[in-house]
């Protein structure tokens, strides 16, 4: 400190004592752009929900990589966040990517809590919270890439064919949340996310196998432990209708997934009238699969939005999953194709589909809405990869690609909340008045609110810093040489 210190005049016998001044260092271009972010709206909401969870070092180092998200327009990448704030001039690269992989990471479950229940306040406490669960796969390629394989893609062309895909595979979960300014509408928000890994890549790194459904039953686990006064329903892929997620769930929660075909159903065991040796029968009569029972069975019902099309439901036991625990399962048969498809056309739909849910009391109509809210995820993946950039950044350690996506996830989770706060303050926001070929649209999508973001933050003056400025020479006001006027 005593270096900096400066004499205002030289002292002499009969003047004054010497005053000494510390001059201030030099206000930076990076320090104005996250202090203007921490006071705007989008800033305050983001920080006072997980500035608890960090230490004063790594909170500077989350507020720096907030502002570069939301700031970043293109690519989404952590370098891009990095340069539109500055965030090099203080300290170097390498050091935010320690941040990625050890305090962020290390915290990363409870970064999701605050998310989850400040979201459960949007739903109404007399229905439940809707869950939906899936995978993806990043297309990737390295070979010092930790968790790059290869991968059985479910969705891998437009005719739904199974293909394998090289790169990193993600479990993400994702709350239905209703949308109070638009009715009938509603919203995914991020909720969950784990890196899935094949057995021997496992083995290698080395860390403990988990599949994906197991990963999976995590985030049902942890959102059930978060809300621990609420129901929750759980929508999952056949992929998932396994022992591994459905047996032990917590009480407070159901699951509504699809059901093979080929699945092997029981009765519920009867009762029997008078006490006998032996231990009781765990079963009763086979029913079959849902392909022979709800070709057979009669009595279906016309399916509610697809026409040609029977539904019906029955209660069975599907023992090899599930032993002792009855679920309804919702069958439906269409008619079948009187041709073969020709050469790239679509695949026609399976004569015979089923699903299943664990809660008896749910009728037929509410089973079928809640397995076609299925399509939701498929919308959330698209969304995770063009506005959030899960998967886009080029890190090779796990924990720092896990603690990269999640962060991501993270903010896009923040960010639909605050728009979900700002529509709600400032009223309904008019989503047709600059776009009006949109007159179908009747709530916002995630372009909207990350356009929403955008422009609160511009309001509040918070702008990308200029990294390369063209030189422009001045213009002169009498150049030497002047052409002549045309006449």
């Amino acid at each position: 400190m005593r270096g900096w210190l400066i004499p205002l005049q030289r002292a002499t016998a009969t003047s004054t004592p010497v005053r000494w001044v510390v001059p201030l260092p030099p206000v930076l271009l990076e320090d104005i752009a996250v202090d203007m972010f921490m006071v705007s709206s989008f800033g305050l909401f983001v920080m006072t929900l997980f500035q608890p969870l960090l230490r004063v070092p790594s909170r500077q180092s989350f507020a720096l990589f907030a502002c570069g998200w939301a700031l970043a327009a293109e690519r989404h990448t952590i370098t891009a966040s990095l340069w539109v704030t500055g965030a090099t001039t203080r300290k170097h690269f390498s050091r935010f990517s320690v941040f990625l992989g050890g305090p962020l990471y290390n915290v990363r479950w409870q970064m999701w809590a605050p998310l989850i229940r400040h979201a459960a306040t949007w739903v109404p406490q007399d229905a439940p919270i809707v869950l939906a669960l899936d995978d993806l796969t990043k297309k990737k390629a390295g070979r010092h890439l930790e968790g790059l394989d290869r991968y059985r893609n479910s969705a891998g062309s437009a005719r739904q064919a199974y293909r394998p895909l090289r790169g990193l595979h993600f479990v993400l979960g994702g709350m239905r949340l209703p949308l109070p300014l638009w009715p009938a509408s509603r919203i995914t928000l991020p909720s969950g996310l784990a890196l899935s890994l094949t057995a021997p890549l496992a083995d290698k790194l080395p860390l403990a196998y988990r599949s994906r459904r197991t990963l999976a039953r995590d985030i049902v686990d942890f959102v059930a432990q978060m809300l621990p006064t609420r129901a929750i329903r759980a929508i999952a892929d056949g992929g998932y209708a396994t022992k591994e997620f459905l047996r032990d769930l917590p009480q407070a929660v159901d699951v509504v997934s699809r059901l093979l075909s080929s699945a092997h159903l029981y009765a519920w065991p009867p009762a029997s009238p008078r006490p006998c040796r032996g231990r009781p029968p765990r079963t009763g009569k086979s029913l079959g699969s849902p392909k022979t029972f709800a070709r057979t069975r009669k009595g279906g019902h016309d399916h509610p939005t697809e026409a040609r099309a029977q539904v019906q439901s029955w209660v069975g036991l599907w023992h090899s999953v599930l032993p002792g625990r009855p679920i309804r399962i919702v069958g439906g048969r269409r008619e079948a194709p009187h041709k073969a498809p020709a050469a790239g056309q679509r695949t026609p739909r399976p004569s015979v589909e089923a699903c299943c849910t664990t809660a008896l009391t749910r009728s037929l109509e509410a089973v079928l809405d809640a397995s076609r809210a299925r399509w939701a995820v498929a919308i959330d993946r698209r969304d995770a990869q063009a506005f959030s950039g899960v998967g886009q950044d080029q890190w090779r350690q796990w924990r720092r690609i896990v603690g990269a996506n999640t962060f991501r996830l993270v903010r896009a989770a923040a960010r639909t909340l605050w728009c979900m706060e700002h529509a709600k303050r400032t009223g309904s926001i008019e989503l047709c008045r600059y776009r009006p070929w949109y007159r179908h649209k009747v709530a916002p999508s995630q372009l909207d609110i990350v356009s929403i973001c955008r422009e609160t933050l511009q309001a509040a003056g918070v702008f990308p810093i200029a990294r390369f400025r063209q030189a422009v020479d001045e213009n002169h006001d009498e150049p030497e040489n002047t052409l002549p006027f045309v006449a």
